[in-house]
Formats: C-alpha cells, sequence, structure tokens
C-alpha cells in the first residue's frame, strides 16, 4: 500500500466514539498507516509547521478524518490548514509540496440524513459544507478522490443508550472500511 497519513482534527479525541472508532479500525487492518492526532500532538495548538509538512510531504495519499462542527472543520483542523500549508510550500507559484497527492475527506456529522438538503434543516448538503476544505486542497494541487460521511453521529451521554451507540459505532466502522476499500483502488 502507498504510504497514508491521516490527520485527525478532532479537538478531543481522548473523548471521541465515532472518530477513534474509524481511526482504531483502520489501524488495526491497516497498521502502516500514520495518525496524526492534532490534539495530543499539539493540546496548546503550537504546531510544529516543519514536522507537520514532512509527514504530508512523504505521503502519497491524505486523509483529513473530523467530526464536522458548526458546519466546517474544527478550529484545531482550520488552523492547522491556516499554519501548515504556507505559501511557497503548499500553493503558490513555488508551492507544489502537495501537488496531485491524493486527499480524501472523512466526516463524522452529527445531525440525521433529512437535515441535509436544501429543503432540510440544514439547508445545505454535506458535500455543500466541505467547500472550503475542497477549495484549500484544490488550490494546493490535492487530488480529491472522496469524500466520506456518516450523519446521525450523536452520543449524548444519559440520553443515547448503549444499544443505539452500538449501532452508531457499527456505522463508524462501516466508514472506515469503506475508506480501506477506497485505499486499495489508489
Amino acid at each position: 500500500m502507498k504510504n497514508v497519513v491521516i490527520v485527525s482534527g478532532h479537538p478531543n479525541y481522548k473523548n471521541s466514539v465515532f472518530n477513534k472508532t474509524i481511526l482504531e479500525t483502520i489501524a488495526e487492518k491497516c497498521p502502516q498507516v500514520e495518525i496524526r492526532k492534532l490534539d495530543e500532538l499539539y493540546p496548546d495548538y503550537n504546531f510544529d509547521i516543519k514536522a507537520e509538512q514532512a509527514a504530508l510531504e512523504k505521503a502519497d495519499i491524505i486523509i483529513f478524518q473530523y467530526p464536522m462542527h458548526w458546519y466546517g472543520t474544527p478550529g484545531i483542523l482550520k488552523l492547522y490548514i491556516d499554519k501548515v500549508m504556507e505559501h511557497g510550500w503548499a500553493y503558490g507559484s513555488k508551492g507544489t509540496a502537495l501537488k496531485s497527492k491524493a486527499f480524501i475527506i472523512s466526516i463524522t456529522v452529527g445531525a440525521p440524513e433529512d437535515a441535509y438538503s436544501a429543503s432540510g434543516a440544514m439547508q445545505h448538503t454535506v458535500e455543500e459544507f466541505t467547500y472550503s476544505v475542497e477549495s484549500f486542497a484544490r488550490n494546493c494541487g490535492l487530488d480529491l478522490k472522496k469524500i466520506f460521511y456518516t450523519t446521525g453521529m450523536m452520543c449524548v451521554p444519559g440520553i443515547t443508550t448503549d444499544d443505539q451507540k452500538n449501532v452508531l459505532v457499527e456505522k463508524a466502522k462501516k466508514q472506515a472500511e469503506d475508506i480501506l476499500e477506497t485505499l486499495k483502488t489508489l
């Protein structure tokens, strides 16, 4: 398999249920994948820019895994993009470090699927909420291969039953399996 780097943009990975399930499933079945948990590496949000750039440079495939927060990326992932994707390295006339690398977006979404349509509560599709990430990727020359997402991934302590949580964990595992199947084709 090609070199795969997953950037985990969950702001609290330790307490994550579904993003953690996705990443643990991938790591179990494909241990050579490098998973960079931003909140654990940089709890103060003070990124080691050169280390992050080096990790991305060695990757053939880059995956951003995150929960949708207020219709976009969590703050830690947005700051990562702002800081790591430097002009002259990631984009611009001399910024070709990421050019033609395969890119995958993988998201967990709390609201149910029917909320994500022009007539739904969110008035947009999940894909429409990824436009900013897609645009950054295109500007950096990344080759967006696929967007994976699972809706209805809300787990509220004290409200969500164990049976409901188990169903959602299985949905997260399915998303991980779908990602792994796609990786085999790249």
